[in-house]
């Protein structure tokens, strides 16, 4: 059943925030005509909601899990390829019971200044003008495309000057010619007023993440920032791109989900380790957010024997 988050403890504050503020570390966004590389696993403290002011285009190379772009919730497997656009929050998390992977992201970081430099050197000006426009909502391409990528991502990662342009120019004409990309975000994020909390709503995700299942309110964890329930909702609307309501909802549905595709539990069974409190409930919330009932789900992943569908925008 679900229980009261009494006597919560939030996530500590993670001491190095370089990541999650409006400048993107390590890469310097003022810095002109920069490309970096960087590569992590997935146990690295960069595994955790947050934005830039630059680009990323992003190769995840092991594991399977849920990608949040945006307001955007659905699953990665290995060979996604997402471009982010500057400010559009982001996380990739690994699922629990799989072994931690020491490389699982690939990430191509460059500024605005940068990918403009680039429109003047290449054939693709309006191609990449239709990328950048995209990537304020988060564009993932097809696996295929991934899979094609991933040695010219190592290569970058291993070289400088004009050899590391030019493999970068080759991807980039890639995605340019792409033409199956999928819209991820169903909203663009803006660059954050100062003070409004990046710190504090990644410790709110964070524990959503994690206690999902109790009986989680607003209420509660507007008292536990010392916040008014009218502001801890604005915090939260423009850092995440969701109410409240509805963002904790898709974080039961999706594990819903999961154990839906994964095994034969019951759905009563399921109803309640996810956090509803009755199965009508339950029921009416999983099918305004996939369209289909939780049986009718699991028979549809039996029959056809796909990644789970996306979700679709809460509250849209």
């Amino acid at each position: 059943m679900a229980r009261p988050a009494s006597q919560m403890r939030m996530p500590p504050p993670i001491a190095d925030t370089s990541v999650i503020g409006p400048e993107c570390s390590p890469f310097d966004p003022a810095a002109s005509a920069s490309l970096h590389y960087l590569e992590h696993g997935s146990n690295s403290r960069l595994v955790r909601w947050h934005h830039h002011a630059c680009y990323e285009l992003h190769l995840l190379v092991a594991t399977r899990g849920l990608a949040y772009v945006g307001d955007s919730v659905s699953r990665f497997a290995p060979w996604s390829l997402v471009l982010v656009g500057p400010h559009l929050p982001h996380n990739w998390v690994s699922d629990a019971e799989l072994p931690p992977a020491p490389l699982r992201d690939r990430v191509l970081q460059f500024s605005e200044a940068f990918l403009h430099g680039c429109e003047q050197v290449l054939l693709h000006p309006r191609g990449i003008q239709a990328l950048r426009e995209a990537a304020a909502f988060g564009i993932e391409f097809p696996s295929r495309l991934g899979r094609e990528l991933d040695a010219r991502f190592a290569r970058i990662g291993q070289t400088q000057g004009l050899r590391r342009l030019s493999i970068f120019f080759d991807v980039l004409a890639a995605l340019c010619d792409e033409p199956e990309r999928r819209r991820l975000s169903q909203r663009a994020f803006g660059a954050p007023a100062p003070g409004m909390g990046i710190r504090q709503i990644e410790q709110v995700i964070e524990y959503i993440r994690q206690h999902y299942a109790r009986d989680i309110t607003l209420g509660q964890l507007a008292a536990e920032f010392r916040m008014s329930d009218s502001a801890f909702s604005r915090m939260f609307q423009r850092h995440s791109g969701y109410g409240f309501a509805d963002y904790l909802n898709q974080t039961r549905v999706r594990q819903a989900c999961d154990r839906l595709a994964g095994g034969r539990q019951a759905i009563t069974e399921i109803c309640f380790e996810v956090g509803y409190s009755n199965l009508s409930n339950f029921n009416r919330r999983f099918r305004a957010l996939t369209g289909v009932t939780p049986r009718e789900y699991r028979l549809r992943h039996r029959r056809l024997g796909a990644e789970h569908p996306p979700l679709s925008a809460a509250g849209k």
